[in-house]
């Protein structure tokens, strides 16, 4: 794969959220929290449900109480519909 540079134009406001984000997620500058966002995208499109499995996961790691128990189980039922939607 060969990389390539890509001169994009964007509103001053975005750029303004993007470096937001950057700082908040530790990249260095833009074009790293820019390239990770693309990534997440291309990688949803590619497998819409591998991201939400993965925030379940997390979710489920995270869930130590029974009402968190309880959203985690809302959740798994939720993608469990939109599964059963895809396949019919």
């Amino acid at each position: 794969m060969a990389d390539q540079i890509i001169s994009v134009r964007m509103p001053s406001s975005l750029v303004t959220e993007l470096k937001e984000l950057a700082e908040k997620n530790h990249y260095l500058d833009v074009s790293e929290e820019l390239r990770s966002l693309l990534r997440d995208k291309w990688l949803e499109h590619k497998d819409p449900y591998s991201l939400k499995l993965l925030a379940i996961k997390e979710t489920a790691a995270k869930a130590a109480l029974p009402d968190k128990i309880q959203i985690l189980k809302e959740g798994l039922s939720k993608l469990m519909e939109e599964l059963n939607d895809i396949s019919n």
